[in-house]
């Protein structure tokens, strides 16, 4: 017999029977990850029963369950947002630990707004001329009433 070659050896099996499978690890590409993230909001939206869900967060030890790895890189992250696109859904990073999902029908119903709000602005930031230092405070952590009257 020829090294690499299946035997042809008679066996218990019927001849037209199907080999068997070897088990093997598969880490879903970016399209199979996205399919798993819509299948996890449809089960939560069977869930809610009469309600839809429009909006949910995810957990990124969830994602990296759902994805089959360790870790999520960029790339990868990117296609999966491209399939939830098509699918109709947004996922965007929400904080170091979570996920949010938006139903993309309900952003495009959302206000726009344009930079030629800021043009002469941003005349000055391309001629190195804006004082970026006046928009510092709109960095500061925002904190809420909740939070304010616990702290006193």
């Amino acid at each position: 017999m020829k090294k690499g070659r299946l035997s042809t050896q008679a066996s218990d099996r019927p001849s037209d029977s199907k080999p068997e499978t070897v088990a093997r690890y598969h880490q879903p590409g970016a399209r199979e990850c996205a399919l798993l993230v819509l299948r996890l909001l449809q089960a939560r939206e069977e869930e809610l029963k009469d309600r839809e869900l429009s909006r949910a967060r995810i957990s990124q030890s969830t994602l990296r369950a759902l994805c089959g790895r360790s870790q999520i890189s960029n790339d990868l992250l990117l296609g999966i947002q491209e399939f939830l696109l098509v699918g109709g859904w947004c996922l965007f990073c929400a904080g170091p630990t979570h996920f949010g999902l938006i139903k993309r029908s309900a952003v495009e119903g959302w206000v726009r707004i344009s930079s030629g709000r800021i043009r002469n602005e941003l005349t000055d930031v391309s001629r190195g001329h804006y004082d970026f230092g006046q928009l510092e405070p709109l960095l500061m952590p925002q904190v809420s009433e909740d939070a304010d009257q616990e702290s006193e």
